[in-house]
Parts: structure tokens; sequence; C-alpha cells
């Protein structure tokens, strides 16, 4: 069912029982209205059944009979009497009551009941030392006719208004939904070869702006990716592309005739510094790949960071012996047990790449690598004395790929510093760069410590 017709049900059934619960309440006021009125009526009946009762011997039997036909027998149906209420003897009454009413009748002053349609009114009053009882019933034609005629009036605006209320809600749901439908028609144009193509936003205040706008967001954040998904599947094709043309272009040299065992050593050279290059970026590649696609299913152990950066300096010694990275470890940083919530390899591969990118762009020369912390975070400096980042890279360096013009003549695979980047992210922290031509780079990382 479409929600334009369950809205339309919905407002049809609550509009329809709001209407009969007026009417129900019109009724049910009315009739009581009605009741009350004819019972005022009744007990002024009563009253004068009274007082022409105490003042009958004060009059003539004519003159009674005239004030009797002028004042009472003038309700439909009505009937009067006054009986003696004697203790020792069962009273007689002209008209038959029911049982239930009876027993009030004799023991209660004042009475009013209803026998079917049929309303009375009783009072007690002595004289004389003797206790009398008037009754006096009667019958409301004119209320209940106008009570019928209210509730067929009732119950026929009823059923002839729940289909023009559906059909009203109907209308209404259907243009209040219009917008709606519009941009579903034209959401389902939007696809990846025109993913340029927005919603139109009537009104950015209301909901269906809101979504609209939350709609072209997420289009942006889509075509964004799907740009940077063209520009990395570029760049890495030109990247793994390089290193296999210049492998295979150096063995298709090499074997096309005889060479000197001093020429196959230096042609495995080429082969073998290309097979690294290729190695590192498919490496670099495969570990963007994963932290991009990190799930939360990362494991996270606490980690003593002084003790983490001498095991990366024992291992990047390993890679790179002729490293000159310095460490500067202040001593009580050394004796305390700072820590970080983290994953050792990932830091690892992070810090590790800066190291690299450092020396590799300072022709390796002293890298100074210091560690410090505060009450919250803990700060990790890499600074280089090497050819530095132009102004107008520094924003864009940590771009997949992206290489500054100064450093387009070095090796590298230009996912290194995204990797880490992305790396330092995931632990909470943050990475940036400081950077002069020709003077240096420094590298500013910062992580949550870890309380103990």
């Amino acid at each position: 069912m479409k929600i334009k017709t369950r809205l339309s049900l919905t407002l049809s059934i609550i509009a329809s029982a709001f209407f009969l619960a007026f009417g129900i309440t019109v009724y049910w006021l009315s009739s009581n209205h009605q009741k009350h009125e004819f019972q005022i009526r009744l007990e002024e009946r009563v009253n004068i059944t009274e007082k022409i009762f105490l003042e009958k011997e004060s009059f003539s039997p004519a003159e009674l009979k005239k004030i009797t036909n002028q004042f009472l027998h003038s309700l439909p149906e009505e009937t009067e009497e006054v009986v003696e209420i004697n203790p020792n003897k069962e009273p007689s009454f002209k008209y038959n009551y029911p049982k239930e009413v009876l027993g009030k009748l004799l023991s209660l002053r004042n009475l009013y009941f209803e026998v079917d349609n049929l309303q009375g009114v009783s009072k007690k009053f002595r004289i004389k030392g003797a206790t009398y009882l008037v009754i006096v019933t009667a019958l409301d034609k004119v209320a209940l006719q106008n009570l019928v005629f209210l509730r067929n009036i009732i119950l026929l605006l009823t059923l002839f208004s729940i289909p023009l209320i559906f059909v009203g809600s109907f209308a209404i749901t259907k243009r209040m939904l219009l917008p709606i439908s519009k941009k579903i028609e034209k959401a389902n144009t939007i696809s990846a070869s025109n993913i340029h193509q927005r919603l139109k936003v009537y009104n950015p205040n209301d909901e269906l702006g809101k979504l609209a706008i939350a709609f072209n967001n997420l289009l942006n954040r889509l075509e964004a990716s799907f740009e940077s998904q063209k520009a990395f599947i570029r760049s890495a094709s030109h990247e793994i592309r390089n290193p296999v043309t210049a492998i295979m272009g150096e063995a298709e040299i090499t074997m096309s005739k005889s060479r000197t065992a001093e020429e196959y050593k230096r042609s495995l050279s080429t082969i073998l510094i290309e097979a690294e290059a290729l190695n590192s970026s498919v490496n670099n590649l495969l570990e963007l790949s994963k932290v991009n696609a990190y799930d939360g299913n990362i494991e996270f152990e606490k980690i003593p960071f002084a003790t983490l950066l001498n095991e990366i300096k024992e291992s990047f010694d390993f890679i790179k012996p002729t490293n000159k990275i310095k460490l500067i470890i202040p001593t009580q940083i050394g004796n305390k047990l700072i820590s970080v919530m983290g994953n050792k390899n990932l830091l690892k591969t992070a810090i590790i790449n800066l190291y690299d990118n450092a020396c590799k762009f300072s022709t390796n020369q002293i890298v100074s690598v210091s560690l410090t912390y505060d009450e919250f975070r803990l700060k990790l400096i890499i600074k280089d004395d090497g050819i530095g980042i132009l102004a107008k890279d520094i924003h864009k360096i940590i771009a997949p790929f992206y290489r500054g013009n100064n450093a387009i003549k070095i090796k590298g695979s230009g996912i290194g510093l995204t990797l880490s980047s992305r790396i330092i992210q995931l632990h909470k922290g943050t990475l940036k760069i400081q950077s002069e031509v020709n003077l240096g780079t420094e590298v500013h990382i910062e992580l949550p410590l870890q309380s103990d």
C-alpha cells in the first residue's frame, strides 16, 4: 500500500471517528438536557398537585375540576395521583409502577425515575399528622421525536461524510506528496553517467527541502568518491605500469643479444630497482585499501609508545641500513610508560613511511624524531633538512599519488603519506605538515594518550 493511500485512510479514520464522537456527544448532551428540562416541568406539576390537594377543601367540586383541568393533564400521557402512606397498611396506587421503583417511592422523600421513555417525579409531604405521596408521570414526545431526528441526521451525515472525507484526504495527501513523487522520478534518472545532476530544492526550511538537500549532499559525496576513484585508478595504473614497462623493456634489451657478466649484472640491478618500486606501490595500495575498508574489525591494544619507536627504528635500520634517523626521547618519557591505544602493525607502517620520505627527500641526511607529551596527547615530530614542499602543494600532498613539482624526479609510489595520514586518523590522531622549500619539512603527529 502506497504512503498516500495509508495517509488517506488514516486521516479518514481519524476524521470519521472524531465526527462520530462529536455526533454522539451532541446527542448525549441533547438527551440529558431534554430530560433535565422535562424533570423540571414534572417537579412543577408535583408542586401544583400538592397545592391543589392541600387547598381542595376551600374549592367547590366544580372549581376544583376546573383548576385541575387548567393546570394538570397538559403533558403527553400525564398521570398524577396522591396516595396516603400508612405504615400499617399497604398503599393503593391508581397506576402501575415497576417493583424497583415502588420501593424507592416509599423510602425516598423526593424521587426522579424513568421507565422506558416514561419519566416521573414523586414527593412526600405531611398534613394533619398524615404522610402523603404525590406522583406525576408523563411522556416527553416532542423531545423523543427531536432526539430521533437528531440521531438520524447524525447517522446520515456520518455515512455521507466518510467517503467525502476519504476523497478529500486522498486529494490533499496526493497534492502534498507530489513534490516527493517528482523527486523520486528525478532521482531515478540519476546514474553514474549524469551524477552531476541534483534535485531541486524549493523550500530549504521544510522537511522536503531538507530531504532534497541531504540527498544532494549524498550525491556530492558519491560524485567526489567516483572522481577520486577514477583519479586513483588512473594514478595507480600509471604507477604500476611504469615499473612493469621498465622491467619488460630492460629484460627485452638484455635478451636481444649476448651480454657480458657485468652488463647482465647492471640489467638485473635495474630490474631489481623497478621491481622494488613496483612491490612498494602494490604493498602500499593493498594497505591503503585495507585501511580505507576499515569496518571496526581492526584490533587495538595498549602500546607503550617509546618502546614502539625503538622497535620501528630497528626495523627501519634493517630496511635501510644507511639511514640517519636520530631518536630524541627524553629520559622521563623513556622511563615512564606513555601509552596509546592502537594497532602496532599499522602504526609501524605509518611511521616507517614517514621515515622513508624524510630520508628520501633529504638525500639521506640526518632526520630527527622527537617525542613529547602533555596531559592528554602524545606528540611526535619528524624533522628533515630536505628539499621541502612547495606552498601550493602543501594542502594536496596527502592525496593519493599526488607529488609536488620538485619531487617528481625522486622515486616513490605517491601513496605512503596518504596511507600514514589515514592510519593516524583511524587512531583518532592528527597529522600536520610544515615545510619550506630547500629548508626541510616537519611532520607533526598527535595521538590521544591512554590513561593508566
